[in-house]
């Protein structure tokens, strides 16, 4: 074959070659993004008009509904929303710029998740709907399929470069956006604002149960001075390092989710409560129902009685007068704001987790010193000595040492 055929026929086989290349990656990735980079913004609304986000998940909705100046959890009886997270993502919706378009069928659309909940199988897709004044829809994006990091697919796929969305906002342009919103979830407990009591400085803590024998009281002069339990029986030692735990257990507490009042169950027999008065003046009611899974049904109430006037202190300097007499006037305005605050879980019913209540509830014997065993006497060697054991018809007898008998020099 001459060197003009040759080449001629190399050719036609890199060409039709390049061709089959070329038909087979446009059948494998026609759903992929193109390179094309857009400019402007996912969605276009006004930050301020958004007074509702609907959140659907698979079967899960959610509703964050702004009522006056407070966000609150429509599937929480409208406790109030932990307002950093929703406006977070009220803002990141508003600033959400696209990295690439992606042109894509309908029939594409599938394969990229990008399915709104309940009309499909896909259940890996979430709208998020944010809307307005009449409940009106401002905007509503659709996210879809995350996007690894081509580095990633064929190792263990953990790295993300970014998440298909689309807008629904008629045109249903589909993007490719770099935040994956992880952090946005359905689950009405995961947006609740989790502010709580903070039980501080306690002067007395006291159970009261069904079972008498977890009844008990501690109690203290002041904050620096031991936990002593009132009306000891003889031989019961409080354990100072136990009753020091039970003192900070509710100063930061917390919550696992909310129930209305009235849908404590009506079963709860006679509730235990946990009485704790502290040195401010504050008392705590803590009236704990029946197990409900992992945690138990809580009311709490909220009480105080906060000085008017300060006490003047004995030999109290005139010009100190004015510089105590403002410390005492910020101190018990910040106890009548924490009072103000508190006394709003009155209205709820909480569930707390028995981690947390199983620590105070518990029998009096729980909080005394641990009693070690006395330990068995012990000689030489670490074993005692066998008692001679007697031939048959022989008396037993200790043969005398080698120095028995002799006398000192």
């Amino acid at each position: 074959m001459k060197a003009r055929q040759l080449a001629i026929v190399l050719f036609a086989l890199v060409v039709l070659g390049g061709i089959a290349l070329v038909l087979r990656s446009r059948n494998a990735t026609s759903w992929r993004e193109t390179a094309t980079v857009t400019k402007g913004k996912v969605l276009n609304f006004s930050l301020n008009d958004a007074s509702h986000l609907a959140i659907k998940s698979g079967a899960d909705e959610l509703n964050l509904v702004k009522k006056g100046e407070i966000w609150t959890v429509a599937e929480r009886f409208d406790y109030p929303a932990d307002f950093t997270q929703v406006a977070n993502l009220v803002r990141n919706l508003w600033e959400l710029r696209p990295t690439q378009d992606v042109k894509v069928g309908p029939s594409q659309l599938g394969r990229l998740e990008l399915v709104e909940p309940g009309k499909g199988s896909n259940s890996n897709s979430m709208l998020i709907d944010v809307k307005g004044k009449d409940d009106k829809r401002l905007a509503a994006l659709l996210l879809g399929k995350k996007q690894p990091l081509e580095s990633d697919q064929s190792t263990m796929g953990m790295a993300v470069a970014g998440r298909y969305a689309m807008a629904l906002d008629g045109a249903n342009h589909v993007f490719l956006i770099s935040e994956s919103f992880d952090q946005v979830q359905s689950k009405p407990e995961r947006w609740l604002n989790h502010d709580f009591i903070k039980v501080q400085d306690p002067k007395t803590i006291t159970t009261t149960c069904s079972t008498p024998n977890m009844n008990w009281k501690l109690a203290r002069d002041t904050t620096s001075t031991a936990w002593k339990l009132v009306d000891a029986k003889p031989g019961e030692e409080l354990d100072t390092a136990k009753a020091q735990a039970l003192a900070t257990l509710f100063a930061n507490a917390s919550f696992a989710d909310v129930l209305h009042p009235k849908a404590l169950p009506a079963d709860t027999g006679k509730p235990s409560t946990v009485r704790i008065e502290t040195f401010d003046g504050f008392v705590y009611e803590f009236r704990v129902g029946k197990a409900m899974g992992d945690n138990y049904p809580v009311l709490i109430g909220v009480t105080g009685q906060i000085a008017e006037q300060r006490v003047p202190e004995q030999n109290e300097k005139p010009e100190d007068k004015a510089n105590l007499d403002k410390q005492f006037q910020d101190k018990r305005n910040q106890l009548m704001e924490k009072l103000s605050k508190e006394k709003k879980t009155e209205n709820w019913a909480y569930l707390i987790s028995k981690n947390t209540i199983d620590q105070v509830l518990k029998d009096r014997t729980a909080l005394f010193v641990e009693k070690k065993p006395s330990p068995s006497p012990s000689v030489p060697g670490g074993k005692a000595p066998s008692p001679p054991v007697a031939a048959p018809g022989e008396s037993a007898s200790v043969s005398p040492s080698p120095s028995a008998g002799k006398r000192p020099k």
